[in-house]
């Protein structure tokens, strides 16, 4: 009983946390006083918030004795930090939304590049209101997060900083190899790193550094976390449909994004069968796409692909094994089994 109560107070603090969150994101962008970024920025969807997640848990370890929901206020409120002048509770809340804004530029400029039209159920920015409006939007809010940045140490805005470097570097290639099939998995491993794992990373060890906990092994379980995030989003654009999605199914191929189950079946294929592949991806039309979908269920390579990301499940929480962050663990186990 004991626990399940800790479990339900936790759930209580750390919703009341993504809300002021999301408070102070809506903050931030109120503040720069322009009406037309205000609309814009209305109509964004922010998702599940996961690395604000992350940062939450690694900043309170120990529910019972962080986050009392039954104090008059938070634990975390009198607890000093490293960023000047603010309590843990205000910076863990200024560092989610830092990563909150910086998350979101990345999906409205990956949204440009893909020509994608919409976004978590939403009208995606870019079809609502122009590319060059939602690129401006982005650069936005990548500035306004680099600037809050700074009211915290050089290590942590450097962490910081150099994932969205990575994260960029990601995306050109990602971009680069979208003009033909790419078969090497080591190519694809590392766009995965810096497109994706490289912010869920600096995220865990941004708040392992704000509290002094080991920044390294969080790092690593972020890294490994993200790296299984992918996966499972690649599997999910195969396996589920358009509504339950919120984007388009099957997009990745549209789109030429040569992912980890497209790799795995192109490797297994005989002389023949991988020149008809190349030309069904090349073509991408319905009844091409319908041919690699039958080729994807004639091989085990959805199975084999879901298997690498649950190895990564299990590398990102044996990195933490001496941390014993049940929340951590519940939520690197979820990540595997969700359907959008």
């Amino acid at each position: 009983m004991a626990k399940a109560n800790s479990a339900e107070q936790y759930k209580a603090q750390e919703s009341e946390l993504l809300r002021a969150v999301q408070a102070q994101c809506d903050t931030w962008i109120a503040q720069l006083d322009s009406t037309h970024v205000s609309s814009m920025y209305a109509t964004i969807n922010q998702g599940k918030m996961l690395r604000s997640k992350l940062i939450i848990a690694i900043a309170a370890p120990h529910v019972e004795s962080t986050l009392n929901a039954s104090a008059p206020e938070s634990a975390l409120d009198s607890v000093p930090s490293q960023s000047s002048g603010l309590s843990l509770r205000e910076s863990v809340i200024k560092l989610c939304a830092i990563i909150e804004l910086i998350q979101c530029a990345s999906l409205l400029h990956d949204d440009v590049i893909d020509s994608a039209t919409s976004r978590r159920g939403n009208v995606s920015v870019n079809a609502a209101f122009g590319d060059k409006s939602a690129i401006m939007l982005g650069d936005i809010l990548y500035s306004n997060a680099f600037a809050q940045l700074c009211g915290f140490s050089s290590q942590i805005a450097r962490v910081v900083a150099e994932s969205v470097s990575a994260l960029s570097l990601g995306e050109i290639e990602d971009v680069a190899y979208s003009r033909a099939f790419q078969s090497d998995l080591a190519i694809y491993y590392r766009i995965v790193r810096n497109k994706t794992a490289a912010l869920l990373a600096s995220s865990a060890k941004a708040a392992a550094l704000l509290v002094g906990r080991d920044a390294n092994a969080y790092e690593a379980y972020g890294l490994n976390l993200g790296m299984a995030f992918q996966i499972i989003d690649d599997l999910l654009d195969i396996t589920q449909d358009t509504h339950t999605l919120g984007k388009p199914a099957l997009n990745d191929i549209q789109e030429g994004k040569s992912t980890l189950p497209y790799i795995l079946l192109y490797a297994r294929l005989d002389s023949n069968a991988k020149e008809e592949f190349l030309c069904c991806f090349e073509s991408a039309d319905s009844a091409s796409i319908a041919r690699i979908q039958a080729m994807l269920a004639e091989s085990c390579v959805l199975a084999e692909s879901k298997q690498i990301a649950k190895d990564f499940i299990h590398k990102a929480l044996e990195s933490i094994r001496h941390e014993r962050n049940s929340k951590l663990e519940s939520i690197a186990n979820a990540l595997i089994e969700r359907n959008h």
